[in-house]
């Protein structure tokens, strides 16, 4: 049984090691962003990034999860 003491705080490590990920899915950043610089000037709302979104985030999730599931009890 777990018991936290009133003035304990959980701290969520997925924030911390997400953080320390972000360095490791540059390449993947700067696709999005150079896709985002692309689309700016889209009226037509047909044009967007969301595979490179996507390709970041994943990234930063396979660094993420080895980590962040050695830490969970």
């Amino acid at each position: 049984m777990c018991r936290l003491m009133a003035e304990e705080e959980l701290v969520d490590q997925k924030k911390y090691l997400e953080d320390a990920c972000k360095p490791k899915c540059v390449k993947p950043l700067i696709e999005y962003e150079a896709c985002v610089k692309r689309v700016e000037g889209d009226d037509t709302g047909s044009k967007h990034c969301t595979g490179q979104y996507f390709d970041y985030f994943s990234c930063i999730d396979k660094c993420v999860a080895p980590k962040l599931f050695a830490k969970l009890k």
